[in-house]
């Protein structure tokens, strides 16, 4: 999908933005929208308590959650960790013990999580750049870094949008790389009726607050073939227990509380809590799933579907608005996929990215895309044995992306809002 008209040439710039662009003022200072949703309701919250009461509360859910995913993805083999970054470094720390010497390829344009998870497994990384159209790998870039000695690569699936690993697959195939998929973000969405999650030698889902599906915490690796059996059996004794999960089940009860506009406008002005920034975060011990969070995972499997449904509703009404705007552009996902629209990514003028940063636009529920590519990372790029490489597509990802909420949440009033700031940025 993408707009009539691409303004890739605009040169970036920081300068002011037209007046016309402060839109959304009128719906108050109190009313601040979340820019993205998982639900959760409080049936699944006393099924997190019962967990976290019970002696085998834990066990008895994680057994259910890996059978559903094992039957969702057709996984030969399920991990369950306390994030989906847990189940990325063990993924990563997996596959380079059986290549010994080789270094792990990532998008130069991703969730700092990634970073974070190489850090973790201690991986030598080397990135890829990432095509601004499509948010997939570079083909020249990726088989650039396989050339150099990846020995696994990691896909992701960004707000949604699935990328097509046939043609990396295949590239793959011609050095024995290992495809590990990051379907942290990919909320439901299909390639050829196949889940996302369902497409690598290795695939990691993570249960986060935002993800859509949630636990309140969590994640998983999955495997489908031999390759990826072994990964997953040899790190499986990696994991540390993470206890019951009473401040899980805490974190949950003030996430259901907030989940109204009304109620969000508290939080988000508090600046110690930095909601809506993109932190580069340590990396941590390979730890298990609380019982809380398994419990409540099981319970929102239902909701989660719902949920998707509205994203895809809503998404479609605002893509309708975006292609009317020729300076906006829209992401292309491939003609077989069915995105989930976890967020939707839209390139936004380059003049106007005061306008997306914003206080108007934060009440919208919209974001600026993640502001520096992987490379640029002070704490992180030096590890990236090309990083003085060629990162055009990720950089202006960083410039230019900003994503629109699309979650269940949204009310009509909202979506018009949107479409307004839409016209109103579009037009400049």
């Amino acid at each position: 999908m993408r707009a009539p008209h691409s303004s890739l040439d605009v040169p970036l710039s920081s300068g002011p933005v037209s007046h016309h662009v402060q839109v959304g003022a009128s719906t108050g200072w109190w009313r601040h929208q979340f820019p993205v949703y998982s639900p959760l309701s409080g049936a699944a919250l006393l099924a997190g308590a019962g967990a976290v009461a019970r002696a085998d509360g834990g066990e008895a859910a994680g057994t259910r959650v890996m059978a559903l995913l094992a039957e969702r993805y057709s996984a030969k083999a399920v991990l369950l960790t306390d994030s989906g970054t847990a189940a990325l470094t063990a993924a990563i720390m997996g596959v380079l013990e059986e290549r010994v010497g080789s270094a792990v390829a990532l998008p130069a344009f991703s969730c700092y999580d990634v970073a974070t998870a190489a850090d973790g497994a201690g991986a030598p990384v080397i990135l890829y750049d990432t095509d601004p159209h499509t948010l997939a790998p570079d083909a020249a870039s990726l088989r650039a870094a396989l050339r150099r000695g990846a020995g696994a690569i990691v896909v992701a699936h960004l707000y949604g949008y699935p990328v097509d690993l046939v043609e990396i697959a295949g590239l793959a195939g011609e050095t024995g790389a290992v495809v590990i998929e990051d379907a942290a973000q990919a909320a439901g969405a299909t390639l050829g009726g196949r889940p996302a999650g369902a497409l690598g030698s290795l695939s990691v889902l993570s249960f986060g607050r935002g993800k859509g599906l949630t636990g309140g915490s969590g994640g998983a690796l999955l495997a489908h073939d031999e390759v990826g059996a072994r990964v997953v059996e040899r790190v499986r004794g990696l994991l540390r227990d993470a206890g019951r999960g009473w401040r899980d089940l805490a974190a949950l009860a003030v996430q259901l509380l907030l989940v109204r506009p009304t109620l969000y406008s508290l939080p988000a002005a508090l600046p110690f809590l930095r909601l809506g920034e993109t932190i580069y975060r340590e990396p941590r011990s390979l730890r298990a799933p609380s019982a809380a969070s398994c419990s409540v995972l099981a319970a929102t499997w239902t909701l989660a579907e719902r949920e998707l449904d509205a994203r895809r509703r809503h998404a479609a009404r605002l893509l309708v608005e975006l292609g009317r705007q020729r300076r906006f552009e829209t992401i292309r996902s491939p003609d077989h996929a069915r995105p989930g629209y976890l967020r939707l990514p839209v390139l936004a003028p380059a003049m106007a990215r005061h306008a997306v940063a914003g206080g108007a636009a934060r009440r919208l529920g919209i974001m600026p895309g993640y502001p520096k590519a992987l490379c640029d990372l002070e704490r992180f790029g030096a590890r990236a044995l090309n990083r003085d490489a060629d990162f055009s597509g990720s950089r202006l990802l960083a410039a230019r992306l900003c994503t629109l909420p699309t979650h269940g949440r949204l009310s009509p009033g909202d979506l018009a809002r949107l479409e307004q700031w839409i016209r109103a940025v579009g037009k400049g």
